[in-house]
């Protein structure tokens, strides 16, 4: 399948699952409050209606910035621990809603069913946490390898060797890609074994994960390049944010409420971007199974369409064969009981 479609048709699905995005922004914008407004609380305790944090909008001076937390970092840092907790909440809550994510996808022309997607959150959470730990191990073997091969290689296993702090800038040039690549590359199957997982309803998650792995190599450019794309999308986003930022700008309440505007359609987006990821991994999938296996996808879709399990033509027929059977068991014995107790002689009805 063509990649520059199937990102597309990714962005597609996504937007006819729009009331699945809007719902998930608004879950994410209710658990980031939670630290949001026990923030404003304290700065409001600590500061008030001082002008000092005015200082700060403009632009970031680290000057400023330092007498600010010299003077109001006591209030402050109580608030660090409550961040600390939130980021593994983030994280399942990420993980639990992914299976109704996936499954909204995969069921997308049945449109969006709440009740659907929280079955799907789940079923499949336990499932997706597995995958979302091998995930994590994987990308930290992966940048073991990279950065342990390079201290052992280029320092011989010891900082004292260290000469200049160059070995550093010239040794990220090199790992910095490759390592990015890499992540990435893990990050997609991870997401295609999700979609694997969802659409073929299996537990095993390395065998889906190797699967996945195997697909994504035979097919590297097609999976790859969509990925690409969904990220390029991401970038420009931020891009676009970073261009207009500086033009608003933060001096005055009309330019505080444009960029608050600004970046909660830049989160929307950042969510999007995430969903057409998911939805163009999902499309793709569904167009190597066609491929791979042309006559079973079909059967499947033509009972999907019409909604019914055919019933098997065999046991029809078989039950039909009984029933003739002893129909015509029944007549014999009734003709033969006829013959010896009611009929004994025949010769009236016999033809002449």
């Amino acid at each position: 399948m063509n990649p520059i479609i199937v990102f597309f048709k990714g962005i597609s699905h996504t937007f006819r699952l729009f009331l699945m995005w809007l719902l998930l922004f608004l879950l994410i914008f209710v658990l980031g409050l939670t630290v949001a407004v026990p923030f404003a609380g304290v700065m409001e305790e600590s500061i008030g209606n001082s002008l000092e944090i005015s200082k700060l909008l403009p632009a970031y001076d680290h000057t400023v910035w330092t007498d600010f937390m010299n003077a109001h970092g006591d209030k402050i840092s109580g608030l660090t621990s409550q961040v600390r907790w939130m980021i593994p909440v983030f994280l399942l809550a990420y993980i639990f809603l992914s299976g109704g994510i996936v499954k909204s996808f995969a069921t997308i022309h049945e449109g969006f069913s709440h009740q659907r997607f929280m079955a799907a959150c789940t079923k499949y959470f336990w499932r997706f946490f597995r995958l979302f730990a091998w995930l994590m191990l994987f990308q930290g073997i992966v940048a073991a390898l990279l950065y342990g091969g390079a201290y052992f290689i280029g320092l011989g296993g010891d900082f004292g060797n260290l000469r200049s702090e160059s070995f550093f800038s010239n040794t990220g040039k090199i790992l910095l890609p490759i390592h990015l690549f890499l992540a990435t590359f893990i990050a997609m199957v991870g997401d295609y074994t999700k979609v694997r997982m969802v659409k073929e309803d299996t537990w095993f998650v390395l065998r889906e994960f190797g699967r996945s792995l195997g697909m994504c190599l035979r097919y590297f450019f097609r999976t790859y390049f969509v990925y690409l794309l969904d990220i390029a999308l991401l970038v420009g986003v931020y891009a676009l944010y970073l261009f207009l930022a500086p033009k608003i700008g933060m001096t005055g309440k009309a330019a505080i409420l444009i960029m608050l505007i600004v970046q909660t359609l830049v989160m929307f987006f950042r969510l999007g971007t995430r969903l057409f990821a998911i939805g163009s991994a999902s499309v793709m999938y569904d167009g190597i199974q066609r491929k791979e296996n042309p006559q079973i996808v079909e059967e499947i879709s033509e009972e999907e369409r019409a909604g019914i399990t055919p019933v098997p033509a065999p046991i029809v027929a078989k039950e039909e064969q009984e029933s003739a059977d002893l129909d015509d068991e029944f007549d014999e014995e009734d003709q033969q009981y006829n013959e010896r107790e009611h009929i004994v002689d025949w010769t009236p009805y016999q033809d002449e």
